[in-house]
C-alpha cells in the first residue's frame, strides 16, 4: 500500500514539482517506510552505503564532501553481522509557527550486538519539515564500539538544525 502511495505521489510531484506539501507527504512516507530499526540492521548488514546516504538529510548531503567514506568507516568499525538489536526512539524537539509551518525531530537509538562485540548508534531523525522537506531525514548518526563508552567513533552529522542529547 505504502509503495502505491508513494507512486502516486511521484507522479503527482512530477507534475506539481514545486508543491511544498507534495514534497513534505512523499519524503514523510519515504521515510516511515525506511527508518526502522529492521531496515537500519539490514542496511548495515549489506553494507548498503547508498541506501543509508539516502535516508540523510540535505545538509548532510550538501556539506559532507566524504560522507560515502564516513559511512564506509561506520560499516568498517562494526566486527562482524548483526545477530540481536533493540530499537528505541524517544523524546525530540518540535516547532510550530503560526503559519502553519512546522518541523519535528526524534532522538534514536540502535544497541546491537554481533558475534564479537556489542555497538550503539545513536542519532537524530527528522521526519517533518513543511519549511524545508529536503532537510528531512537522518540529521545525525553516531557509532560507539562499545555501548557504555563515553567516546563516539564515527559522528556524521548536520552543520545546523541538530540539538544535543544527553545520556
Amino acid at each position: 500500500m505504502t509503495n502505491i502511495i508513494l507512486s502516486i505521489l511521484t507522479v503527482l510531484l512530477m507534475l506539481f514539482p514545486n508543491s511544498t506539501r507534495l514534497q513534505v507527504e512523499s519524503r514523510k512516507r519515504i521515510l516511515w517506510r525506511d527508518f526502522t530499526g529492521e531496515n537500519i540492521v539490514r542496511i548495515i548488514n549489506e553494507r548498503d552505503n547508498d541506501a543509508l546516504e539516502e535516508l540523510m538529510c540535505g545538509n548532510i548531503k550538501q556539506n559532507m564532501s566524504d560522507l560515502s567514506d564516513k559511512i564506509e568507516e561506520l560499516f568498517d568499525i562494526i566486527d562482524g553481522e548483526i545477530i540481536d538489536f533493540k530499537w528505541e526512539t524517544f523524546s525530540g524537539y518540535y516547532e510550530n509557527h503560526a503559519n502553519g509551518k512546522s518541523i519535528s525531530q526524534k532522538d534514536y537509538r540502535l544497541d546491537f550486538s554481533t558475534a564479537t562485540g556489542s555497538y550503539r548508534i545513536r542519532g537524530i531523525m527528522e521526519y517533518f519539515n513543511s519549511f524545508q522537506p529536503k532537510e528531512m531525514g537522518i540529521r545525525s548518526i553516531t557509532l560507539r564500539d562499545d555501548p557504555s563508552a563515553s567516546e563516539w567513533v564515527v559522528q556524521i552529522r548536520a552543520t545546523n538544525g541538530v540539538g544535543e542529547w544527553h545520556e
